[in-house]
């Protein structure tokens, strides 16, 4: 049962790293001072969004593989909020699908790193959202879990 909720909840975090990778940023702040270019005077290719495009299907490829590796990767001895919040990415087993590598490393080392994306030292809205609340004392516990994992 607790893998099949750790499953259901990966398959939310990848729907929602797929929505933030496709959702189109606003729309640019005009400036009065600069003047707007007419579509004759555009110097952005069409060929960019095409590119885009083969990207974001790269994307949801690497997604669809994520859902698969998580699924079919042994779990015993995991803990659920690693299965569910860093699983999807860093791999059941802390050796990186889509994000770092994470196995092999020192509670310190992870600790601080753990703590760097949750105030945001080191930009990633993913980490951070994931991050934004849980407690240091489970930072600690999520740390320790991880630097258990071989190499």
């Amino acid at each position: 049962m607790g893998k099949k909720i750790a499953i259901i909840f990966g398959v939310l975090v990848l729907a929602l790293m797929v929505f933030m990778l496709t959702s189109q940023p606003s729309a640019p702040v005009k400036d009065a001072s600069r003047p707007e270019l007419k579509p004759a005077q555009q110097t952005q290719p069409k060929v960019v969004n095409e590119e885009l495009n083969l990207q974001d299907s790269e994307e949801i490829k690497k997604i669809k593989q994520l859902q698969n590796s998580v699924a079919n990767q042994p779990s015993e001895g995991v803990s659920k909020r690693y299965l569910t919040s860093c699983a999807p990415c860093h791999g059941a087993n802390g050796k990186g699908v889509m994000a770092p590598k994470i196995s092999g490393k020192s509670k310190d080392e992870i600790l601080a790193r753990l703590k760097d994306y949750k105030e945001n030292k080191v930009p990633n809205s993913l980490m951070k959202g994931l991050l934004n609340n849980v407690s240091d004392e489970d930072l600690g516990l999520l740390a320790d879990e991880i630097s258990k994992f071989k190499e």
